[in-house]
């Protein structure tokens, strides 16, 4: 059995067992759970991450994941490309803890995957900072200051956070093998068509007065929604979950099997 959850930002607290006995399902060994987005494992070879490793190469199940935003790719990068069940991935633990690389196609359980992780961040309003210039320490300040988020380059910001155009073009490749049919999309962001669908659901629900903008990787998949047929669309980012409509659910802290009903286990 498959099962899907959203951005984990490095709390993985969702995964205890104690959490996942009060869950609605029983999680088993042979079961794997797909994270989408912003696990946060790979962020700073320190301790915390020696112990979070360890901690999740135990548990009973494959955890899988696709790129967030708020992810180290420089320590992603330090793992190396494999093929495993028809698309790329990177064993961050073998056979344990598996990255989903963007643009892929993949068979799990007799299901078709199409997976393509990252997104822009948000938390940005303090600026990308670079460590380096001779104005960091001013304009650090400055955000701090305005009570505004920043983030420094290479350190908790990093553009790898947007696909190459090679990226895309590989994703639309290896569509096109499949005839541009799969059964799940797995993303972290979604198209910008449904960010418009977001923000006014949000609107709607007096819940948000936020802005989502669009990007070269929403419009990529603006452009494959007019092209890809599937029977569902899963992704995070948003931290909200939310079934937006029939054939698109948002996922931040829920966890929800894949044969369920998705709008009534969030």
């Amino acid at each position: 059995m498959v099962y899907l959850t959203g951005d984990c930002h490095g709390n993985f607290q969702r995964f205890t067992k104690k959490q996942r006995i009060r869950g609605p399902h029983f999680i088993l060994p042979e079961d794997s759970v797909i994270v989408c987005g912003d696990l946060g494992l790979l962020w700073a070879r320190d301790r915390e991450f020696k112990f979070n490793l360890d901690w999740l190469s135990r548990l009973p199940f494959q955890l899988l994941w696709v790129q967030g935003n708020h992810e180290n790719y420089d320590m992603i990068a330090d793992y190396p490309l494999e093929l495993w069940n028809g698309g790329k991935v990177r064993h961050i633990v073998r056979d344990k803890i598996i990255l989903l690389e963007r643009g892929q196609v993949f068979d799990i359980e007799g299901k078709r995957f199409f997976a393509f992780g990252g997104a822009s961040s948000h938390d940005i309003q303090g600026g990308i900072l670079d460590r380096n210039s001779p104005t960091y320490d001013e304009e650090r300040m400055r955000a701090v200051r305005r009570h505004l988020t920043y983030r420094v380059r290479n350190e908790s910001w990093w553009e790898q956070e947007l696909p190459t155009e090679d990226e895309l073009c590989e994703g639309r490749e290896n569509l096109s093998k499949v005839g541009y049919v799969v059964d799940y999309v797995i993303t972290h962001c979604m198209a910008g068509r449904m960010q418009d669908k977001l923000a006014q659901h949000d609107r709607d629900s007096y819940l948000s007065d936020r802005v989502y903008e669009r990007d070269i990787l929403t419009d990529y998949f603006d452009e494959l929604e007019e092209r890809l047929q599937y029977q569902r669309w899963f992704c995070g980012h948003y931290h909200v979950n939310l079934a937006l409509d029939d054939k698109h659910t948002i996922l931040y802290n829920r966890m929800i099997r894949l044969s369920g009903d998705f709008s009534s286990s969030l």
